[in-house]
């Protein structure tokens, strides 16, 4: 009896290990808690396409926006534990998601397991072209020269453009009044239209490129390559204003172990390919990789970091 037992044991162990191994044996789907036709979409597409000739299966992306990411973080929450579901989590839809929603339907770190951060980008002041405006200083001096302040547009209350906007004001003493935007494609017909000043959020190349629009400094500590002669904010003097939003896959909470590191070894290689490495810069991103422990660590760190700016004052989440 006991010899059975040992082997029925050992034959359901086997069986979960080849479970494993197999996977993944049929498609898997990436919830893109955004718009399709955006630069998180196009990003999350051309990984996606890497991971699925890597794995042999199709990497199905599928849009469900709204609530700065919380619909389409919600729905992979609740789904099933298997690696057939997972979502593009950013520093939106979790680290603020968790401090400015006193009702978000899920945990954002226990409901959801780390695959990995595959990019960040920094949060850049883009100007208006018509402005006499080519540095963080005369931005700054000019903004106490208006009435009301610069306006200057961000992709939503309590977005990270505009809590950076909010403590770039601060230890800088520009004069600046926000102007919230369902997303940057508004903010940046109002600021061609000259409706307001400046945008705070990631920057349109194609704009910039054109002369339509004037990039003046930007959050981190590296430089945009599509401007490499912007210096960023941190080189100006201002060590607070080093901060990154965050992109990686998060898959749900109880996810198996193997399978979390196959998408990891997937979404790593693709980081590696040129054409991947192309799309992301393209869209403004400094691609990563890295573990799924390093991700979680990321955005454990960007929770402490707007915890302290709440405390400090700079900005109220709720």
């Amino acid at each position: 009896m006991k010899t059975a037992y040992v082997a029925a044991l050992l034959a359901t162990v086997a069986a979960g290990a080849a479970q494993g191994a197999d996977y993944p044996d049929r498609a898997v789907h990436i919830v893109v808690p955004w718009p399709a036709g955006g630069p998180s979409d196009a990003v999350a597409r051309v990984i996606g396409q890497d991971m699925a000739a890597a794995l042999h299966q199709p990497f199905v992306i599928d849009n469900k926006p709204g609530a700065t990411g919380t619909i389409g973080s919600d729905f992979v929450a609740k789904a099933p534990a298997d690696g057939y579901t997972i979502v593009v989590a950013n520093t939106a839809s979790h680290p603020l998601g968790r401090l400015a929603n006193a009702n978000l339907p899920y945990d954002p770190l226990k409901d959801f397991r780390p695959v990995i951060e595959y990019g960040v980008y920094p949060v850049g002041i883009m100007v208006a072209a018509a402005l006499p405006i080519k540095t963080l200083r005369e931005f700054v001096d000019y903004s106490k020269t208006t009435t009301d302040g610069l306006l200057v547009g961000v992709p939503g209350v309590n977005s990270v453009s505009h809590i950076y906007g909010q403590l770039l004001a601060q230890k800088t003493g520009a004069k600046l009044t926000f102007v919230p935007y369902r997303g940057d494609a508004p903010a940046r017909v109002d600021l061609l239209a000259g409706n307001i000043h400046a945008i705070a959020s990631t920057p349109d190349f194609g704009l910039i490129e054109t002369g339509k629009a004037r990039l003046i400094g930007e959050t981190g500590s590296r430089r945009w390559p599509q401007a490499a002669d912007v210096p960023t904010f941190v080189e100006l003097g201002y060590p607070d204003l080093d901060g990154l939003i965050a992109w990686g896959f998060a898959a749900p909470a109880g996810t198996p172990d193997k399978v979390v590191a196959t998408l990891n070894a997937a979404a790593n290689r693709a980081l590696k390919t040129e054409a991947v490495r192309k799309i992301m810069v393209d869209n403004a991103y400094f691609p990563t990789g890295g573990t799924p422990d390093a991700f979680w660590g990321r955005f454990k760190d960007q929770i402490r970091t707007f915890g302290d700016m709440e405390k400090s004052g700079i900005v109220k989440f709720q």
